[in-house]
């Protein structure tokens, strides 16, 4: 047995303890368990089964308190009739938490040969947690004063560009374009000037579960205060299944005029809104680029750099949209020019 299986088997053991309160009862003690895949976290998940039930034990050692977060946030958002699995129960000391199994189907993997009709009706199942998040979820979190310590500011917009220019064009691209500073500056300025709702910072379509047909939010536990528009950026114009540009139209006009209906926006017209959301969209390829060629290089996880091509088409298709950033518009060409066949 090598020294992963070890963990494994140690971790099992600590996670089965903590059974007793599920329903039906604790798992025997011999129940097997098997490794996750756990995308571009530090975290890992095993999924303990007894034969006739599954539970997944979510393990990481020395950082409970992002756990915490993840408990209390989730539990908020269940409060707020937002679908996200059930927790059970929670070792702080060792950093376990056991959650409901919502099986192995992202909405990545249900989309990939679905219809026409059956994508459109997942994401509008995303269109509806949108709305919930900047109409009801928003009110209670106001109310309650949750995340007033996270707000997705100016200065963390401008991280987030940093942090591309470090991971990114440091690796393939030959120089920083005139105008880059300008370009980013601009992004966060005009982001940071929307509404504060509440965001949860990373809803792609790799953070969605599909479980009986239904979906389910995971990996909530970076929630701010943020512009809600960067949140509907992410799931429609995300990397790992390009939307059709009519089929995303359709969906980001109906969340436009269900906001605006209840006055839960400041855009007066559509135009406005889907212009706010071309500069969310740049704004979150180039967050997600970063993070693609970060987990690549440094962490040894080079399938994240299989999107990044993806990632610059889309990138290019936003600069079009846009029209005002050949700042950007000259990384995406440098690194075409880097990277040709």
């Amino acid at each position: 047995m090598n020294q992963i299986d070890d963990v494994i088997k140690q971790y099992t053991a600590e996670a089965i303890k903590l059974t007793g309160d599920l329903p039906g009862g604790a798992f025997p003690q011999d129940s097997p368990s098997t490794m996750i895949h756990g995308g571009g976290s530090d975290r890992f998940f095993l999924r303990i089964t007894d034969g006739r039930r599954s539970i997944v034990a979510i393990i990481q050692p020395g950082r409970a308190s992002e756990l915490s977060r993840y408990i209390s946030i989730g539990d908020f958002l269940r409060k707020n009739q937002v679908p996200v699995p059930e927790f059970y129960s929670f070792d702080s000391e060792q950093g376990i938490l056991m959650m409901e199994d919502l099986g192995s189907i992202h909405l990545e993997d249900a989309l990939k040969y679905c219809t026409v009709e059956v994508e459109l009706s997942y994401y509008r199942e995303c269109i509806d947690i949108l709305y919930m998040f900047q109409t009801s979820v928003n009110k209670d979190m106001m109310a309650r004063g949750i995340l007033e310590d996270n707000v997705f500011s100016e200065e963390k917009l401008l991280g987030e560009t940093k942090y591309f220019e470090r991971e990114f064009i440091g690796r393939f691209c030959s120089s920083i374009p005139d105008g880059w500073e300008t370009e980013r500056l601009s992004l966060a300025k005009q982001l940071s000037a929307e509404p504060l709702v509440f965001m949860h910072r990373d809803l792609q379509c790799r953070n969605v579960m599909v479980k009986n047909g239904e979906i389910r939010l995971i990996d909530f536990q970076d929630a701010h205060r943020g512009p809600g528009i960067y949140d509907a950026a992410s799931i429609l114009k995300g990397l790992y299944h390009p939307i059709r540009p009519g089929t995303r139209k359709t969906l980001l006009m109906e969340l436009y005029y269900r906001l605006k209906e209840v006055d839960a926006i400041t855009e007066e017209t559509f135009e406005e809104y889907l212009e706010k959301f071309t500069l969310a969209a740049i704004q979150r390829n180039l967050q997600a680029l970063a993070a693609f060629a970060f987990l690549g290089f440094e962490k040894k996880k080079e399938s994240f750099l299989e999107s990044i091509p993806r990632g610059i088409d889309t990138l290019e298709d936003s600069i079009a949209e846009s029209g005002k950033f050949p700042a950007v518009e000259s990384i995406v060409r440098q690194y075409r020019e880097n990277h040709q066949e």
